[in-house]
């Protein structure tokens, strides 16, 4: 009878330890980004581009692919930060882009996708996933990790 008592016990110590490791996996968002900004030209360390976004941060884009390398791009972006990045440039925080769903090389001629575009516009990070048989969709990921798809979000509230 004695061993019985000690179940609520371990169960209690169990749903615990669940709990706490959800709020730590939970936490692994804190390093996504989702911004509006312009991509300049940085004339330091042998020159190179950065994003300053529309709220006046800076961010060091690594690999940014070379038909983003246009000084004055207008683009919503997200990524995720990488803090132990090792960089010649000492300008910006350093970030894996993770997509770029909308540009603009100019005034008027922009190519949003508007799901996309609403996603960040929100607040929210926007991801590009794909399918088993090669096909993408975009997903719309809430501060809390609720993941929906991009274009059911934006038909919701439009």
């Amino acid at each position: 009878m004695r061993g019985h008592q000690s179940y609520p016990a371990i169960i209690l110590v169990l749903i615990g330890a669940i709990i706490v490791c959800g709020c730590i996996a939970a936490g692994g968002d804190d390093d996504r980004i989702s911004a509006n900004g312009t991509v300049t030209y940085v004339d330091l360390e042998g020159g190179f581009y950065g994003i300053i976004a529309d709220g006046g941060e800076r961010y060091l884009p690594i690999g940014l692919e070379d038909r983003y390398r246009v000084d004055g791009m207008r683009i919503a972006f997200s990524g995720r930060i990488v803090p132990d990045a090792v960089t010649l440039q000492q300008w910006g925080t350093p970030i894996e882009i993770l997509d770029i769903p909308w540009v603009d090389s100019q005034p008027g001629a922009g190519i949003a996708n508007p799901a996309a575009a609403w996603c960040i516009e929100q607040g929210h990070t926007y991801e590009i996933r794909k399918n088993s048989d090669g096909s993408e969709y975009g997903v719309c990921i809430f501060a809390n990790g609720t993941e929906v798809d991009a274009w059911d979000y934006y038909r919701q509230t439009h």
